[in-house]
């Protein structure tokens, strides 16, 4: 992919991103500073979580970004999550320092009560779920809809890997076993489907194998927390999950449970295929597995979207120029 210039709207943005940064367990924060760094900004990184000396002196996330802003000041501090980073202590900080402070909060609605605790603390509070507004709004929040993105230089069609039979499967499915999404599943099982996650007996998958499993399927399945009859309707939501933009920057066709904020993002059955109960997901899940052209389609077309408009990079500009107007 041809990388595009900085955006000149940006050049020379200081910004400080609070995030979790690991090439193995937390490919985001790491994805969203490159992202930044594409725009034209100045990005400074602060460690979420306290590693090294700072976990062996107790030095808390309020103590290090105080640290790091007296050094510097920012224009802007961009928190991803942050659930350690106390509404008070927000306050604190940017009475002491000045600076736009954002929240770009991943969780909604599974933990509503811990974004709507947070969210009315900061200028500017993003959400991927569209349904949780609302909440955030009524708390006194300034909230913004702003769905998850994909980095498609790292997450890319690997064509040859479906000559290596670890990674080929009729179906994969990649995410954590719980009681609500284990017995959706199993109505795969005589289908091929082939589970990735914490609590599957696979394990976990990180880095290069991760793509890899998404790439080496035929299919794609999404199964978005809480969806099915065991599922609580209250924290089901309607925000497409990060697994939605993976798989379409990858290429591999993908049959997702009806999250009702994906068709903003994609075109269902052109760039995406999606049901809406148990005995649909299986239905055609077995229509893709025997239609090639169909696959192919779908892959490609949901690829070419991801890469022209679902990238980090279109996210911060997004997000920046929400914050700074």
């Amino acid at each position: 992919m041809t990388a595009r210039p900085p955006t000149h709207q940006f050049a020379g943005l200081r910004v400080v991103l609070v995030a979790a940064f690991n090439r193995r367990y937390h490919r985001s924060g790491l994805a969203l500073a490159a992202a930044l760094a594409a725009l034209g900004c100045e990005v400074r990184r602060c460690e979420e979580r306290p590693r090294g000396w700072n976990a062996i002196l107790r030095r808390s996330l309020t103590t290090r970004l105080a640290a790091l802003l007296r050094r510097k000041r920012a224009d802007v501090v961009l928190v991803f999550k942050g659930p350690s980073l106390a509404p008070a202590d927000v306050d604190g900080l940017r009475g002491r320092f000045g600076s736009r402070w954002v929240n770009w909060f991943p969780d909604d609605p599974h933990q509503l009560e811990l974004s709507t605790r947070l969210a009315p603390a900061y200028d500017c509070f993003f959400t991927h779920d569209s349904s949780s507004l609302a909440r955030h709004r009524a708390t006194g929040a300034r909230a913004h809809y702003l769905a998850f993105g994909c980095d498609p230089e790292y997450l890319q069609p690997l064509p040859s890997v479906q000559r290596d039979p670890r990674w080929s499967a009729p179906l994969v499915f990649v995410g954590s076993r719980d009681d609500v999404r284990e017995p959706i599943l199993r109505a795969l099982a005589d289908a091929g489907l082939v589970a990735w996650g914490p609590g599957w007996p696979r394990g976990p998958l990180y880095g290069a194998d991760f793509v890899r499993a998404l790439a080496g399927a035929k299919v794609g399945v999404n199964v978005h927390q809480q969806f099915g009859e065991r599922g609580d309707p209250t924290r089901y939501g309607t925000g497409a999950n990060m697994r939605v933009f993976e798989l379409a920057a990858v290429g591999t066709p993908q049959l997702s449970d009806a999250k009702a904020d994906i068709v903003r993002h994609f075109t269902p059955d052109r760039e995406i295929v999606l049901y809406r109960s148990v005995a649909e997901l299986a239905d055609r899940a077995r229509a893709m597995l025997a239609e090639d052209a169909l696959r192919h389609r779908l892959g490609a077309a949901a690829r070419e979207r991801a890469v022209r408009e679902h990238t980090w990079r279109h996210r911060l500009e997004e997000l920046l120029t929400v914050t700074l107007r």
